[in-house]
């Protein structure tokens, strides 16, 4: 990820930069979009951008005097110069004096990711350089994504870890998740008799993985012996569950070890209770087949989408229960979980757009690993289900209401009609159901009956010439001769005789 600061006095092209930089792609982030210099320098420390981009030629402070300014508050942040082909001798100044690269307004959108891949380039490098001079080794390697050790870099940081002694021995990997903080100094004091060599390292979403040693003098359920005892001595009310990797040499096979633990972890998770799992046989116990990738979603597929989207609102949180009840026992993985989640969650967030709700209203669950155990999930989930449910069966039961008062203004728009009555029809009060109507229809609810009476005379108009004008009117509404005249000719442009004789 590279984070990014826009400074221009000029509004248009900060904010239009700032659009350009945010369609490149996930791989950039627009942190900020400042009008003077002063503004980038006073939220500096707070956002610590990876690149500003600045005007070279601003009032105040120009951009020379930004670089300089930024270099003062010892920030590692590249500077990217943009310039007016009036401006160049301020771009090649900027260039002598340490920025990356300039742009020529108007900024070409080619150039700009060029330089954008550049500069994450170079922050991306200088980033695993400085991981490689950290004492956190470990750390890089067991880290998820992006945090992970680059592929060029595996091989050295391997190579400064095994040089000691717990990886040149056999270890396990203990991952630990608990509800309450359990701080790095508690796991030292509660691991002390495992021995110096062990490591603790801190991972995502406050789960703790021990590295632990394992002589060869000790047998192979070691590792998980000294986890249950852990997991005996954390704080009473501690929800604690514990992962435990198979036995391995060399830190090569540390992201490996982590993995098996992981999975180990989402076993244990399903658990109520405080639960070691540890890893069977070479790891891939807990994994799944990639035909079995899409199960949970073609168990979806079979009645709570179908009823979701054949407006079968009421039904979705038992469907959704019962869908729960059925992956229980299957314990799958949190990223299959995960997947299954984006598909409720995307599917729910198409409906409610499709009847003008926004997604937002809507909380979901996303990342089973962030909820306690499997209960606390699956509560979760059901209850967003609740609110989607709610949230449907709440337009379902105003969209009929709209269509029963379409309905009888078409069965009565000949006769005075009071909004009160209409609204008592349907259970509404008065204000909310002018509102509720608008919304739905588009026009208000005496506009309706206008177009309705319009239409039936149109018709008779053109149908029985022999009906006097002014008794059409009497017949849709209007006994008022001129008044229906008034009305006929501002919805149509004519006046009830001139389209008479229009449509003859």
């Amino acid at each position: 990820m590279l984070t990014i600061a826009v400074v221009d006095d000029e509004e248009r092209i900060r904010l239009g930069l700032g659009k350009l930089i945010r369609d490149a792609g996930e791989p950039y982030r627009v942190v900020g979009t400042f009008a003077s210099g002063q503004e980038l320098l006073d939220r500096m420390h707070e956002l610590q951008p990876d690149l500003v981009i600045t005007d070279v030629k601003m009032p105040q402070m120009n951009g020379l005097q930004l670089m300089a300014r930024v270099r003062e508050l010892a920030s590692g942040a590249k500077i990217a110069v943009l310039s007016g082909y009036n401006d160049f001798e301020y771009a090649r100044t900027a260039m002598r004096q340490g920025a990356v690269e300039y742009l020529l307004k108007p900024v070409n959108i080619k150039e700009l990711h060029q330089l954008l891949a550049n500069v994450l380039e170079m922050v991306q490098k200088e980033r695993s350089e400085r991981r490689l001079e950290s004492d956190d080794l470990v750390s890089f390697l067991l880290g998820p994504g992006e945090n992970r050790v680059p592929e060029h870099l595996f091989e050295e940081v391997c190579a400064r870890l095994d040089r000691q002694p717990l990886f040149r021995g056999y270890y396990a990997i203990l991952l630990l998740q608990a509800s309450s903080e359990v701080t790095p100094a508690g796991l030292e004091h509660l691991t002390a008799e495992w021995g110096e060599e062990r490591r603790i390292v801190g991972c995502i979403d406050g789960r703790r993985a021990v590295i632990l040693p394992v002589r060869p003098i000790e047998h192979a359920g070691i590792a998980r012996e000294r986890s249950v005892m852990l997991l005996q001595q954390l704080p009473a009310g501690t929800a604690a569950k514990a992962g435990i990797s198979g036995v391995f040499s060399g830190s090569q096979w540390l992201p490996q070890a982590y993995e098996e633990a992981l999975r180990s972890l989402e076993q244990a998770w399903y658990s109520r209770e405080r639960r070691v799992s540890g890893a069977q046989g070479d790891g891939q116990g807990a994994r799944r087949q990639p035909e079995e990738r899409y199960r949970l979603v073609r168990l979806l597929d079979k009645q709570l989408f179908p009823a979701l989207h054949g407006g079968d609102y009421a039904r979705l949180p038992d469907l959704a229960g019962a869908w729960l009840d059925e992956v229980a026992p299957l314990a799958p993985g949190w990223a299959e979980l995960k997947e299954a989640c984006a598909a409720i969650a995307a599917h729910g967030s198409e409906e409610l757009e499709h009847r003008g709700i926004s997604k937002d209203e809507v909380e979901w669950p996303h990342d089973p690993g962030r909820f306690e155990d499997w209960r606390a999930f699956a509560a979760a989930l059901k209850g967003a289900v609740e609110k989607l449910a709610g949230l449907l069966e709440q337009v379902k039961t105003e969209h009929r209401a709209v269509e029963t008062v379409k309905a009888y203004i078409q069965q009565h728009f000949t006769e005075e009609l009071e909004l009160q009555h209409l609204a008592d029809l349907v259970y509404l009060t008065p204000s909310y159901l002018s509102k509720l109507f608008k919304t739905e229809t588009g026009e208000t609810i005496t506009d309706y009956i206008i177009s309705e009476r319009i239409a039936l005379a149109k018709r008779l108009l053109k149908e029985d010439r022999g009906l006097k004008t002014y008794k059409v009117g009497e017949r849709v509404g209007y006994p008022d001769p001129a008044y229906f005249t008034k009305v006929f000719k501002k919805m149509t442009g004519k006046t009830p005789k001139e389209y008479r004789d229009f449509v003859r």
